[in-house]
């Protein structure tokens, strides 16, 4: 089971991850993505460092780094929040994944410090196409030496038992300047995608900065 701890308020964070939203502000000092011109993901290939589970500290970033070094991974106890934790001997199936890097858009790129934490939440999308429900994965990456991290998320990063990985989800990462996933300021850097669960592939683009 993944956990996580944030300043000590493991409780809080859990209440976090289940009621969090994209944040659907945009930067004054940068206009949305589709109105940068070309778009800053397509026709990305395979990132050479893409491994297995992220946690077995073989998926490294492009400068051989690991994205999770130095992030302390435990913490929230969902049993308090009243709700069932994940089955630690459960079988993980490896089809139900979403594999690739998060990419930071060029013109925030020198926003961007190595080792500054960035959250990341798989969650269901709706019959609208916002996000529904419960986290289906979260995890926490450290931002690398350069403009990308690789990320891959699967039931093993599931909080609530009983949790599955499948069908359209909305991915999620927040580029967090204070390491604290309770709280959103001025400078933050956050993006989504919308895949369908296998995806591999991914390239989940930062472009909006928080005012």
């Amino acid at each position: 089971m993944l956990e996580f701890h944030v300043m000590g308020r493991s409780i809080m964070f859990a209440a976090f991850l289940l009621i969090a939203c994209s944040d659907k502000k945009k930067s004054d000092g940068l206009p949305p993505a589709q109105e940068w011109g070309t778009d800053p993901s397509g026709g990305i290939a395979n990132h050479p460092h893409g491994g297995p589970n992220p946690h077995a500290g073989t998926d490294l970033d492009e400068t051989g780094e690991d994205p999770h070094a130095g992030v302390d991974m435990t913490g929230a106890d969902v049993t308090k929040l009243g709700l069932p934790p994940p089955d630690p001997s459960r079988p993980i199936d490896p089809a139900h994944h979403v594999k690739g890097v998060i990419r930071i858009h060029p013109k925030a790129a020198d926003r961007v410090k190595p080792g500054t934490p960035v959250f990341v939440i798989v969650k269901r999308q709706g019959p609208d196409g916002a996000a529904s429900g419960p986290p289906l994965a979260v995890d926490k990456l450290a931002w690398g030496a350069k403009t990308e991290i690789p990320f891959e998320m699967t039931e093993a990063q599931a909080m609530i038992g009983g949790t599955q990985l499948t069908g359209k989800v909305i991915v999620t990462a927040r580029y967090d300047q204070d390491s604290d996933a309770l709280t959103k300021q001025p400078g933050d850097i956050s993006g989504e995608t919308h895949v369908t669960i296998p995806a591999d592939n991914v390239v989940l683009t930062l472009d909006t900065v928080l005012p």
